[in-house]
């Protein structure tokens, strides 16, 4: 089988209908791809829609579960997938038509570990407000370390996102990964870091592919970063990169990239502990990461804003607490 499609739901009912029909609208035999939606223990009639799509759609599974969280779901789901690249589909999304097999044309021609297929993000009206551009990548095969970094800027929307990927199955068993646990914000970023870390040829396609539509609720709750389960999260984020980092051989390059993705978590740590005046948490915060040798800072590899940033920090993490606002006001008028 060629392609697992990956679709967690949870509380989405009046978008999974066209999200699972524009899967089944595609270019590919039924059994050469398989589209498998977990229920995450949806309080709405996820299940029952499903249900009665599979009645139409050969091809289509449905895993039932309690609620987990999203990276759950999908770990599930790629715990059964057979296909010989998985693609995760967010619910309130969808394909365009006859998109998929070109996409793995373009995958497998090439025998890519990941391949960045078209990204557009649409309004209310459907009228389009962005969408990647990957015409300059065309033809280029990059390292993980390249290629992570080819698609990022400034202007990119959502650069952390997993969805619209190609990701190939073999890359993802040998070296174990998957979404992580525990992590309730920015799961996503996590694990393509350490996807990328350790894939060798990463592609680009620029085809019209992914569709996302904005909706109201959608975006993510900025509060959350003040909170302890999120404090708590960010931990786990690094040590997930560190126990990834102890378990696999890495070249240089992607040692350096893990340092630019634990460099993202630690901010992401600290950074809302200084907003919201929390010094005593801060402090006790930043003594757990300076006993574990394996979360302190190197900026070896790490790009940009959290460069910047990440200069100040290791000069003093306590320091670092008065001199972040006038750091961060600096670094976003370079960056």
């Amino acid at each position: 089988m060629n392609l697992s499609i990956i679709v967690p739901m949870y509380k989405v009912a009046p978008y999974v209908d066209r999200c699972i029909r524009s899967l089944a609208n595609q270019d590919m035999p039924t059994e050469e791809y398989e589209i498998i939606c977990v229920n995450d223990g949806s309080p709405d009639n996820c299940k029952e829609i499903i249900e009665g799509l599979q009645q139409e759609i050969p091809n289509l599974i449905l895993l039932n579960q309690e609620n987990q969280g999203v990276s759950m779901a999908r770990n599930n789901a790629m715990a059964i997938a057979k296909g010989k690249y998985l693609l995760p589909i967010d619910p309130d999304d969808y394909l365009v038509s006859n998109c998929l097999k070109n996409a793995l044309v373009q995958a497998d021609s090439k025998n890519l570990d990941v391949l960045y297929c078209a990204f557009e993000i649409f309004d209310e009206n459907h009228t389009s407000v962005w969408r990647t551009d990957y015409s300059l990548l065309i033809g280029r095969v990059d390292n993980g370390y390249k290629g992570y970094f080819a698609v990022r800027g400034p202007k990119v929307k959502d650069p952390d996102r997993s969805v619209a990927i190609l990701y190939k199955s073999a890359l993802l068993t040998k070296y174990q990964i998957d979404y992580p646990r525990d992590v309730p914000f920015l799961e996503d970023g996590l694990f393509l870091g350490k996807v990328f870390s350790v894939a060798s040829r990463v592609g680009y396609s620029d085809d019209d592919f992914y569709q996302r539509t904005t909706r109201p609720g959608s975006a993510t709750n900025s509060e959350l970063f003040y909170s302890e389960q999120a404090t708590t999260g960010f931990l786990n984020a690094l040590q997930e990169l560190a126990t990834h980092r102890s378990n696999i051989f890495l070249e240089v390059s992607e040692k350096r990239l893990l340092n630019h993705v634990k460099a993202k978590f630690l901010f992401l740590l600290v950074i809302p502990l200084i907003d919201a005046g929390k010094k005593k948490r801060y402090l006790q915060v930043i003594d757990l990461i300076g006993l574990k040798q394996d979360h302190e800072l190197s900026i070896d590899g790490v790009s940009g804003y959290y460069r910047f940033i990440g200069l100040f920090y290791k000069m003093s993490p306590i320091l670092f607490w008065y001199l972040y606002k006038p750091v961060a006001k600096l670094g976003r008028l370079i960056y």
